[in-house]
């Protein structure tokens, strides 16, 4: 017997479409703010870094941090450069779940969701930007 929902999949370029705006959504979200903060805020988003071995630069490495989820999130609503956000994204995502890790004493929430946010991201490198995006060829 067939499942009823078996003839969605030839709609599944609208599913990639909502992958891609809701994680750029939540991503520029989260990095306006940070955008903004000033110079305390970059010094303590960029301190994530000491933790692959960088113990210096922490304003440079907050403030790239910073316009790279801001503009980013952006990017990934409009279908821009996708496959290379979402890379970036899942770096900046990936050393931010590190030290959260290795900060924490048990698995809390904040965990697991940047652990999904990651695992969201990566797959955005490997499915790209879908139909409705500007990276689409022939636009």
């Amino acid at each position: 017997m067939r499942s009823p929902l078996a003839s969605l999949s030839k709609f599944d370029f609208i599913g990639v479409f909502f992958l891609r705006v809701g994680l750029g959504a939540l991503i520029a979200y989260n990095g306006f703010p940070i955008l903004i903060g000033g110079v305390e805020t970059y010094e303590r988003v960029g301190s994530a870094v000491s933790i692959i071995g960088i113990h210096s630069l922490h304003l440079l490495f907050g403030l790239a941090s910073a316009v790279i989820q801001s503009v980013g999130g952006l990017f990934l609503i409009l279908g821009i450069l996708t496959r290379g956000i979402a890379l970036l994204l899942s770096i900046i995502i990936g050393i931010a779940l590190a030290r959260l890790i290795l900060s924490a004493e048990s698995v809390d929430t904040m965990i697991l969701v940047y652990g999904q946010i990651n695992l969201v991201a990566l797959s955005l490198v490997f499915i790209g930007p879908g139909r409705f995006s500007l990276d689409r060829r022939g636009i």
